[in-house]
């Protein structure tokens, strides 16, 4: 399995019923480069991309629980 590493999107076309999204990387001196691109077959697109708003969103949550944590343990120490 390849690993595409994403610092930002150059462009998302439909084509041949599939969404091509051409992603972009960041090299060793801030210049951007392609980095791959996703192929996802343009009927599973809004499922697939609802799915990771989702998992995004749970990860959010954590984020904030863990830091809230944190934070009230450092509130405590002090």
């Amino acid at each position: 399995m390849s690993m595409v590493i994403i610092d930002g999107i150059k462009d998302i076309v439909l084509h041949n019923g599939m969404v091509r999204i051409d992603c972009l990387s960041m090299g060793p001196h801030g210049e951007t480069r392609p980095s791959g691109t996703l192929v996802i077959p343009g009927n599973i697109t809004a499922p697939i991309l609802q799915t990771i708003a989702n998992a995004l969103q749970e990860l959010d949550k954590k984020l904030r629980e863990h830091n809230e944590t944190q934070a009230a343990v450092a509130q405590a120490k002090n």
